[in-house]
């Protein structure tokens, strides 16, 4: 995978950080977004140090024109990979979740991956084997009380994967979802404190998953990609 490019959303931490540190390791440039420079520059350190290369785009994916200006810095460039890992978490029962906390997870978790994707669609078909994998969730396999926003996201992130799948098949561009259980994060930390670590999957298992289907050769894709610890009941 070496000359390869990818761009990375939520690089700076969490899954995010694991899945760039795992593709760098093959050989691939990360193009890391996120909102908070400094985490993303600490990336980057540790992807040097370990001898691979990756690039910094500090940007919050809501803001249209910011998605814009990333499209116009690689304009003419090949990404070969594009993984829509950023996104956020809201745990509230529906009757006490506001319009302006479901109007942000949409944008974060739904609306930004589309406008991305949409963006970079040119710089993905000039790539020999492309792939466009979003990280989704266990919510779009299995029924999760009090986060009926949060798997309202993600159950259209995965429609969005599998319409765009459909589209794309003629140009050999596969469209992938990975959906973890909880990861061992610190998203995760915050949403959950005191969770059972026995029920957490780790950064570094999805980053092997990512990396497996991007590995796959031109004109092979596979369908939603559940994860999960086996000490769900």
């Amino acid at each position: 995978m070496t000359n390869q490019r990818a761009v990375i959303t939520g690089a700076g931490q969490g899954t995010g950080r694991a899945i760039a540190r795992r593709l760098a390791q093959a050989g691939v440039h990360c193009v890391l977004v996120g909102r908070t420079a400094s985490k993303l520059q600490d990336v980057a350190a540790e992807i040097a140090a370990d001898g691979g290369e990756a690039s910094v785009q500090a940007l919050d994916l809501t803001d249209d024109a910011a998605v814009a200006d990333l499209g116009a810095a690689l304009a003419g460039r090949t990404v070969d990979i594009l993984v829509n890992c950023a996104g956020d978490w809201l745990i509230s029962l529906m009757e006490d979740t506001s319009n302006d906390q479901l109007d942000h997870i949409l944008r974060v978790n739904l609306r930004a991956p589309y406008i991305l994707t949409r963006t970079l669609l040119p710089n993905l078909r000039r790539s020999d084997n492309a792939s466009i994998i979003n990280i989704g969730s266990l919510v779009t396999a299995i029924s999760v009380p009090s986060v009926s926003a949060y798997t309202a996201t993600k159950v259209g992130l995965k429609g969005l994967t599998g319409s765009l799948a459909a589209e794309l098949k003629s140009e050999r561009i596969r469209v992938v979802m990975i959906s973890p259980g909880p990861a061992d994060t610190p998203m995760r930390a915050a949403a959950s404190p005191g969770i059972d670590k026995a029920l957490l999957v780790q950064p570094e298992t999805i980053a092997d998953m990512v990396y497996a289907v991007a590995s796959l050769p031109r004109g092979i894709t596979t369908s939603d990609c559940v994860l999960y610890s086996m000490a769900w009941e």
